[in-house]
Parts: structure tokens; C-alpha cells; sequence
């Protein structure tokens, strides 16, 4: 991770890309984190804008940290209950 004092630089949108490609680069203002900017390359519409959504994040911990706590069943389990081909192994029971 890189970081630039905005106070510091005179650095071009261009420039700051090119300095992202490699790694996130934080943008500080009076030594305050302000805003980071990372490379996508790969990454669809969707997807970048998704893993930056704090509402989508939040119903996947929420999601996470329920499976965490209670459980949840096995894939073989799922295609069974819908009915779905499976790849022959044992169903699995609840967690």
C-alpha cells in the first residue's frame, strides 16, 4: 500500500492510476486517511461496484457470521433438497 499526502503532490489522475496498478494507494489529508484507490482489472460493472457497496458488504457478514453461528448444509445436500444431480457423494446432514 502506498500512501500520498495530497499536501505533498501534484500528481495527474493518470498518474495516480499508474501508481494503483500495483497496489491500493491511500490518499491522505493533514495525515488522515481520505480516499484509496485500487486497480479492478478483471472485474466487472457488477462486481466493482458491489464490493464497494456497504449494504451489499454488510448482507454477506451478516450472511457469514450467521453460517458461523448456526451452521448451514453442504452443496450435495442443497442439490438433493432441489432436486438437482449430484456428483454421487454422500449427502451431507445440517451443521
Amino acid at each position: 500500500m502506498k500512501v500520498v499526502p495530497l499536501e505533498e503532490t501534484r500528481m495527474t489522475v493518470l498518474e495516480l492510476v499508474a501508481l494503483a496498478e500495483d497496489e491500493a494507494v491511500i490518499l491522505t489529508r493533514d495525515g488522515q486517511p481520505l480516499v484509496s484507490v485500487r486497480s479492478v482489472p478483471g472485474s466487472d460493472w457488477e462486481s466493482a461496484l458491489l464490493a464497494s457497496n456497504p449494504q451489499f458488504t454488510a448482507i454477506i457478514e451478516k450472511s457469514r457470521r450467521t453460517h458461523r453461528d448456526r451452521g448451514g448444509i453442504g452443496i450435495e445436500r442443497l442439490r438433493a433438497e432441489l432436486g438437482l444431480e449430484t456428483n454421487g457423494a454422500d449427502v451431507e446432514p445440517d451443521v
